[in-house]
């Protein structure tokens, strides 16, 4: 809701869809006992899509799908390009292209599944029920359509369809663009996962060694194991608000305590927060907003590690 409330219309390019799909399976199975399946032709077309807005609606699913396998299974991924004649659902005629994830997991609940899309709506004991509302909304943005099919204790297919683009898919980024900081060792801070998949790869695109935690409880245990092992971070990306445990302001102090030249930079999509006005008042080197995008984030560790000396 923080995205879409402020600046978070997508920033299209044409976009390779087999890669992005595998890159996000293997990020959203690790440490998984589930596996997966791929199906996807040779000569798919690209989308014309926002990577990381994407990426978070792929990662959502194929996360949601594992979760739907507790005790381990096999999901599907298939790709296909589709040819739209007539306007179909709100769809516009043209091409475009279908990606489905299918599980063979617990299923949907009849009655929960009108309202699988709505804010706030979660079946799951610890869910914020944004996940899938996210999604919908970035495929919308994007002029596609997001659907699901399930059957309790048959599994669930989720199905987004996107627009194809007229162009080939752009080359990958370079692993550090001009101007980056040279590679590092990242910690993340956040407790959102999808998040912090998100950042993890944006992180790894600009050629940076990264661990995550899910607070700062955690954040600080992992800087403190760092430096008895004698590989130290050399800066940490702290989110300011988690609900259920340590966030950031407290986080940073103890951290600084351990290392006094830590090198810490706080996340919030709450731009308004004393803290994110004056990051530096707080013991942090900097901010960066919520949404953020590659550059972003690329110039705000630049400025935090420019003068840090220890870059290896």
């Amino acid at each position: 809701m923080l995205t879409f409330a402020r600046g978070g219309a997508p920033t299209k390019k044409p976009l390779a869809v087999e890669p992005l799909v595998r890159a996000c399976a293997r990020l959203a199975l690790s440490g998984s006992s589930s596996a997966c399946t791929f199906e996807l032709p040779p000569y798919l077309k690209a989308i014309d899509a926002d990577e990381v807005q994407i990426a978070q609606v792929l990662d959502n699913l194929l996360l949601n799908a594992a979760q739907a396998m507790p005790r381990g299974g096999v999901m599907v991924v298939r790709a296909r390009d589709l040819l739209l004649d007539e306007a179909a659902s709100g769809l516009a005629p043209g091409r475009y292209v279908e990606i489905s994830v299918r599980d063979d997991g617990v299923g949907i609940p009849r009655e929960s599944l009108s309202r699988i899309f709505d804010p706030f709506f979660t079946t799951k004991q610890r869910g914020r029920g944004l996940g899938l509302s996210t999604a919908y909304s970035i495929v919308k943005q994007h002029g596609g359509r997001i659907e699901v099919e399930s059957t309790p204790g048959g599994g669930s297919t989720f199905t987004v369809i996107l627009p194809a683009s007229c162009a080939p898919a752009q080359a990958a980024a370079p692993a550090a663009a001009p101007g980056s900081a040279p590679p590092a060792r990242v910690l993340v801070m956040d407790d959102e996962p999808a998040i912090q998949r998100a950042l993890e790869r944006m992180l790894r695109r600009l050629g940076h060694e990264v661990c995550c935690a899910s607070d700062g409880d955690e954040a600080i245990r992992r800087y403190r194991q760092a430096l008895q092992t004698g590989e130290r971070f050399d800066l940490v990306i702290m989110d300011l608000t988690v609900p259920a445990g340590m966030g950031g302001k407290e986080a940073v102090r103890e951290v600084l305590a351990i290392d006094g030249s830590a090198q810490v930079l706080v996340s919030s999509g709450y731009s308004d927060d004393p803290i994110m006005a004056n990051p530096r008042s707080f013991g942090f080197a900097g901010g960066v907003a919520k949404p953020y995008g590659m550059d972003d984030l690329a110039r705000k560790i630049c400025e935090a590690l420019g003068g840090a000396g220890r870059i290896r």
